[in-house]
């Protein structure tokens, strides 16, 4: 029989074709039930994004460049700035036409790089190495973090974080703290089948995938109340 984390990577990976498995499993899983709706209204909002804006952004550009055709001889330095201005509505084109959040990417990239981290398991880490990887980073551990199975150092973009995985009741959750990479705003994403958030973090963030958007939530409040961050 289908399990939560296994339907949620299929789903994700094609909320709007799903086997006879993941059928059976969405109509008696509640939870994983609503995931699904989540990724369906997810499309929905991307569809529209792309349907919409993308042409009103194709007819602005056509615009700067036909008044710039018909506009007679100007300075170097104001056809330099009407070049940059096309240039940023190309980029928005581009942008609406790849919405999937490249840190969150690299994040679930990085995750599946560790395969024989997402095992589920009784056997925790040692506590000791848990403080070690987390001190390294400017972290002390005041309290309990949760059932930390698996702790490492890892190289992401040019840094060495901590790589953690807890285990909760549907399965495994990665943790990576981002102490070099600042976000503005706490941000959700669904990537390659995985439910994670991406949220400020002390001087910079914290990563964390999981299953569901609640245990997600949940894990990493536990480790903001069981960290402190210490002066470099």
């Amino acid at each position: 029989m289908m399990e939560c984390l296994e339907f949620r990577r299929a789903a994700g990976a094609d909320p709007q074709h799903l086997s006879p498995d993941a059928e059976r499993h969405r109509a008696q899983c509640e939870r994983c039930g609503q995931y699904h709706r989540q990724l369906l209204a997810m499309d929905a909002t991307i569809h529209k994004a792309l349907n919409v804006p993308a042409r009103e952004y194709s007819d602005a550009i056509r615009r700067t460049v036909a008044r710039a055709q018909r506009a007679t001889p100007r300075p170097r330095w104001l056809a330099l700035a009407a070049s940059i201005v096309a240039g940023v509505l190309i980029g928005s084109v581009l942008w609406i036409g790849h919405p999937r959040d490249s840190l969150a990417h690299e994040v679930v990239e990085h995750m599946r790089g560790e395969p024989d981290s997402l095992v589920v398991t009784q056997v925790l880490a040692d506590p000791a190495s848990v403080a070690k990887v987390l001190a390294a980073s400017g972290l002390r551990l005041r309290g309990d973090p949760g059932h930390v199975s698996y702790v490492m150092s890892c190289p992401f973009r040019g840094a060495s974080v901590p790589h953690l995985v807890v285990q909760t009741d549907v399965g495994p959750v990665t943790v990576l703290v981002l102490r070099h990479v600042v976000v503005a705003e706490p941000r959700q994403f669904h990537e390659q089948g995985y439910t994670g958030t991406i949220a400020p973090f002390g001087p910079g963030s914290i990563a964390v995938i999981g299953a569901t958007a609640e245990e997600t939530a949940d894990v990493a409040t536990k480790l903001r109340v069981a960290t402190e961050w210490v002066a470099d």
